[in-house]
């Protein structure tokens, strides 16, 4: 699959502020520091899509990557495990 136009469409902390067109979607989760950020640059082929950092536990909120209108990536953090 080549993707084209990936792009950050929202971290939400709450049900409501999920994206709400039904698109399917592949959640990752994992515990801190193990690179799923990462894993979503080299999948879409940038290096800053998803931020990456040394500390680990940064992601607070749920963030929803949409990939070409077709489906996202979804981060959870670590409080999801």
């Amino acid at each position: 699959m080549i993707i084209k136009n990936p792009k950050f469409e929202i971290s939400a902390v709450s049900q409501k502020q999920y994206p709400k067109n039904n698109l399917p979607q592949i959640v990752l989760v994992g515990k801190s520091n193990v690179g799923k950020s990462s894993f979503i640059n080299t999948l879409v082929g940038r290096k800053s899509l998803a931020r990456t950092s040394n500390t680990p536990g940064k992601t607070r909120q749920i963030n929803f990557y949409n990939i070409d209108d077709n489906f996202y990536f979804v981060d959870l953090p670590r409080i999801w495990l």
